[in-house]
């Protein structure tokens, strides 16, 4: 019997998620000497320091934890499906700032030269496994080698599901570059941006292979729950270096207010250090509110849900490291293969891409 959807939204809500308890809001405090400053992030672990750093405690609390309001400032956080979407938000003025891919900014700067990037967000280089290439345990293919020689062709169920032209695709291109075999897009890769939906069609069949992050990834190897339906790991990126999440801010804020963006440097530390000493079950909590807010369609599945520790142990949650300028190596070599792609036309000199003042701010004595 196939895992429908509903029966795969009721297992993935009950089995590891759980609505955000009830001593904890994510709410707006109503203060008008606060300067809002609005963000967008996709889902990914790379946001929770913004879903920590914005919780507020109330129940028997004298004081707030938010690292934000301490410096003056009151975050809207806009979810959004993807890095592409969070990018194009800040691009377009409906965010100050947004985390995202390297390359969704590229394509951003290019496109309206309106944001820059401010420095790093999270590093999925010092975080241990971040990324996985998995493949359906239903087909018993035992090795990247296998699946590329013996399985993958132009059809959609027998090609690797990532997001064509953002930092999935790039990472992959360099795992296969490195295991001896030419680029191939139409036979290897068909385009998906909804984490979701990669997961629920890898366990249901739908198509052979994928490209997961943390958690989804361990989701999709350990959850007891799909049992029978559980992914096999073909590879984890290792040796290969993967483009850091950046932050992004609309240009206009970049030049208004400099000292508005090195306050949010300063919360945005603490709020690291607050992530940093929480439990995985602490943060997997937030990984909910991460996840319900960019994916909708899992917001009725993961309420009065429950996570135990058992689950939460399985979980490899990073250790977050401050934001640091962006790797010029790096970015010309993310930068080159997108022109090699054709995604982009002509280069983008480093300068005009990245803005470091506001990462060198945020080391500053606090």
């Amino acid at each position: 019997m196939k895992l429908t959807r509903r029966k795969f939204i009721k297992l993935l809500g009950t089995a590891t998620l759980t609505a955000v308890t009830g001593n904890t809001v994510f709410s707006k405090s109503g203060n008008p000497d606060l300067t809002e400053v609005k963000v967008a992030y996709p889902p990914t672990m790379a946001a929770l320091p913004l879903a920590k750093g914005v919780q507020q405690e109330f129940f028997l609390r004298d004081t707030t934890v938010n690292p934000f309001l301490d410096q003056g400032i009151e975050l809207t956080l806009i979810p959004s499906k993807g890095s592409s979407d969070a990018a194009r938000l800040v691009s377009g003025g409906r965010a100050d700032c947004s985390i995202t891919g390297l390359s969704s900014s590229l394509y951003a700067v290019q496109g309206t030269g309106k944001l820059k990037i401010s420095s790093t967000a999270f590093d999925p280089n010092e975080s241990g496994r971040h990324l996985g290439l998995v493949t359906g345990s239903m087909y018993e293919i035992p090795s990247l080698t296998d699946l590329v020689e013996n399985w993958l062709d132009s059809s959609a169920r027998k090609s690797i599901i990532l997001s064509l032209r953002r930092d999935d695709h790039y990472a992959t291109d360099q795992l296969l570059k490195k295991e001896g075999y030419q680029e191939q897009d139409n036979i290897y890769y068909v385009d998906q941006e909804d984490l979701i939906s990669r997961l629920y069609g890898l366990l249901n069949g739908n198509f052979i292979s994928t490209v997961l992050p943390e958690p989804l990834l361990t989701l999709s190897l350990k959850n007891p729950e799909f049992s029978g339906y559980q992914a096999e790991l073909l590879s984890g990126y290792e040796n290969l270096t993967l483009p850091p999440f950046v932050f992004v801010f609309n240009q206009q804020v970049l030049d208004k207010d400099p000292e508005l963006v090195n306050r949010f440097y300063k919360g945005w530390e603490v709020a690291l250090k607050e992530t940093n000493s929480s439990s995985n079950l602490q943060l997997l909590e937030l990984t909910t509110q991460i996840i319900s807010e960019t994916l909708p369609s899992l917001r009725n599945a993961i309420e009065d849900t429950e996570l135990t520790e058992e689950f939460a142990s399985l979980f490899d949650i990073p250790s977050f490291s401050s934001p640091k300028p962006l790797n010029k190596e790096v970015f010309d070599s993310v930068l080159d293969w997108t022109i090699s792609k054709g995604y982009l036309k002509e280069s983008i000199p480093f300068e005009k891409a990245f803005d470091g003042s506001s990462a060198i701010l945020a080391d500053e004595p606090k």
